[in-house]
């Protein structure tokens, strides 16, 4: 039996590359908007043991027409830089990625499926892998890489301070937009000497009636992790399956 998994569409890429993209014409971009992005850039980067906690709430059209609204839990866990565990939750069924020292396994509750590859060590090589090879939606992927700045936007985007009045979470947040030629997406990052970014919204205008997906993190930097986070543990009576094209 063969699985083409395909994660939740609760926050879709905008990979611009390997990192190595330049931002191009910068008079494109807001200075202190700019700014903004690469503090809350150094500050991921700079964790090693982290974990990013998130309500996801992405829009789906139904026949009649109807935008609704589809929450989800997720959580990242990531050791710097050969482990990450991912793990998201729509209410009904769990789906996890394990990903440790070039090893990886795709579980799915739905049913009761998993699957196993070998991935590049490095965290960025082994997510572009599961993303580009092995086709699959990974929730909040941008977040991972160490420069998420080039991560979330492409050389051709303009990118605008909006405010720095925005609360979110009870904290104070400055207030980005990246407007690009698909996808606009708003940014609120916290203000002070820990820019972690506290919530994201997405707009896709390719599709009819602009639908939405919006994440709100929480970021916290851990001193210690477990290594069993990063191991898999098979549920009874779970069936081993393969990506397709893998046999």
């Amino acid at each position: 039996m063969k699985l083409r998994t395909k994660f939740t569409a609760m926050l879709l890429l905008i990979l611009a590359g390997s990192g190595t993209v330049a931002l191009g014409d910068e008079s494109q971009k807001d200075p202190k908007a700019l700014e903004v992005l690469k503090n809350m850039s150094a500050y991921t980067a700079s964790l090693d043991q982290f974990q990013i906690k998130a309500e996801v709430f992405g829009d789906a059209r139904l026949d009649a027409g109807l935008i609704v609204s589809n929450p989800s839990e997720v959580s990242i866990t990531v050791d710097r830089p050969n482990s990450l565990h991912i793990k998201s939750f729509d209410g009904l069924n769990t789906r996890e990625i394990y990903i440790q020292k070039g090893q990886l396994t795709l579980f799915t509750s739905e049913n009761n499926f998993y699957a196993r590859a070998t991935v590049p060590e490095d965290i960025k090589d082994a997510m572009q892998y599961v993303i580009e090879e092995l086709e699959l939606d990974v929730p909040l992927a941008d977040l991972i890489f160490a420069d998420s700045t080039l991560a979330l936007m492409t050389a051709q985007d303009t990118l605008l301070y909006l405010t720095n009045k925005s609360r979110i979470g009870g904290v104070d947040c400055h207030h980005v937009a990246v407007r690009g030629d698909e996808i606009d997406l708003q940014l609120w990052v916290e203000e002070g000497d820990r820019p972690a970014p506290r919530k994201i919204l997405m707009t896709m205008k390719w599709e009819g009636g602009s639908p939405r997906n919006t994440a709100l993190l929480e970021f916290s930097k851990l001193d210690e992790l477990d290594a069993k986070t990063f191991e898999f543990k098979a549920p009874e009576g779970a069936q081993e399956i393969n990506f397709v094209g893998r046999d």
